[in-house]
């Protein structure tokens, strides 16, 4: 019985650090990034505004703040392969 109560305050605590509130600021220009940023979770959209600090529950920053990485993780990899193909051409000729 007892461990199906500190099974319980784990799974608790860690429900209440994944739905605190954090800011979250999205960059906003008139080109690529002036829409409104739609995150998915568990089947439920969330809506958040980009140019303005806003209140989200730490597991929508949480996935935002991953989604970053992998564009940044992606944009590296395509810089990396344009530099090689680059260089590949000019040993071509």
């Amino acid at each position: 019985m007892a461990q199906k109560t500190a099974a319980k305050g784990k799974t608790s605590s860690a429900a209440e650090y994944l739905n605190r509130l954090e800011p979250v600021l999205l960059v906003k220009d008139n080109h690529n990034y002036k829409d409104d940023v739609t995150v998915t979770y568990n089947g439920v959209n969330y809506q958040i505004q980009r140019g303005k600090q806003v209140m989200v529950p730490k597991f929508l920053k949480l996935i935002i703040e991953e989604s970053y990485r992998q564009q940044m993780a992606a944009a590296d990899f395509s810089a990396n392969l344009s530099e090689y193909f680059e260089q590949k051409t000019k040993q071509l000729g």
